[in-house]
């Protein structure tokens, strides 16, 4: 209701410019200015925009790909974003990894999902604090307390076959740069997508690599929610409102998707619906679908859609066991791209 105020207000306030602008030149200058700014934006649209990849490191990935594990399995005393995470997977059926990484203050680059560590004497920010520091502290407790390295993540997947999403919650271009050299050293272009949920990322990641995977992450409600509660106050709600408003518009209509050149989005279920899928597919652009819980939504959208979906408890949704996951699950569910 408020956006649609707001687009009243703004309308109202050029019929009123146009009004004016019969007798002062200054005016007609300006309101021939926003006028032509919709033609201004189409001609920067079409300079600007980036295309997709066209390379068959594309079809291969996604061949390939058919159920991303959602940091790992962590069930019972397994931990998140582990390689013990990671082999519980694979044994439940995972055939790609979806994992967080992020840098820290002298470039190292770990697999971690929050962006500090709170101990009992301080909380550490990862990319504010070295890495010898961060490798001292016990983060998930027990034997195995330490923090993965992101080149050991990478050597267990390309030792075990499984391909990999890497998910920038944070972005540098050094980190991109590092990331660039380790597909060309490894030879990972068909077997590695990136994934970010800032536009802004996404666009500077395709203008630096022009064959990396690259997929955007998003959600209606993305601005306005935020842990399952209204994000802002009662005066400044409308603006996170009318943001979700041209996300979703800039989304669906894919007019965003299309001038950043991503290769594929990630929906969450709630968002994705048959239209949107096809005219993606149409364009150039997968969709793996994300927040499915229930097996009827499994069954539409992984059979039915043939779409690859991101799982956090492969037992849960898919049935499948195995000894590792005979404990209670722990350490999941919510925000799953936080």
């Amino acid at each position: 209701m408020i956006p649609m105020l707001i687009w009243f207000i703004f309308i109202v306030l050029i019929a009123l410019l146009a009004c004016l602008a019969i007798k002062f030149l200054a005016l007609r200058i300006v309101l021939a200015l926003i006028l032509s700014l919709p033609i201004l934006v189409s001609i920067g649209f079409c300079v600007l925009r980036r295309s997709p990849v066209t390379e068959t490191n594309k079809p291969i990935f996604f061949n390939n790909t058919n159920i991303v594990s959602e940091r790992g399995e962590a069930h019972g005393l397994v931990h998140e974003n582990t390689i013990a995470a990671f082999r519980q997977a694979k044994q439940n059926g995972a055939d790609t990894i979806k994992m967080d990484v992020r840098m820290t203050k002298d470039g190292m680059i770990i697999v971690l999902r929050p962006d500090s560590i709170l101990t009992d004497n301080a909380t550490y920010t990862i990319s504010e604090t070295h890495w010898i520091q961060i490798n001292q502290l016990n983060v998930y407790g027990g034997n195995n307390g330490t923090i993965l390295s992101f080149d050991e993540a990478v050597s267990w997947c390309e030792a075990n076959k499984m391909n990999m999403i890497w998910h920038l919650p944070d972005f540098s271009g050094d980190l991109l740069t590092y990331l660039r050299n380790k597909i060309m050293q490894d030879s990972l272009y068909s077997k590695v997508a990136v994934t970010t949920y800032h536009s802004l990322v996404a666009l500077k990641m395709r203008c630096t690599d022009t064959q990396l995977l690259i997929g955007l992450v998003w959600k209606s409600n993305e601005f306005s929610i935020q842990n399952g509660t209204a994000t802002g106050t009662m005066y400044t709600a409308w603006f996170f409102s009318m943001m979700d408003s041209f996300t979703y518009w800039g989304v669906r209509s894919l007019l965003v998707p299309s001038f950043l050149g991503v290769d594929f989005l990630v929906t969450s279920v709630e968002d994705a619906d048959r239209a949107l899928i096809l005219e993606s597919a149409a364009s150039g652009i997968k969709t793996i679908i994300y927040d499915m819980a229930t097996v009827q939504e499994r069954n539409y959208f992984a059979h039915q859609m043939q779409l690859p979906m991101i799982v956090d408890d492969l037992v849960e949704l898919l049935g499948t066991t195995s000894p590792a996951s005979a404990s209670n699950n722990s350490n999941r569910k919510s925000n799953r791209f936080s």
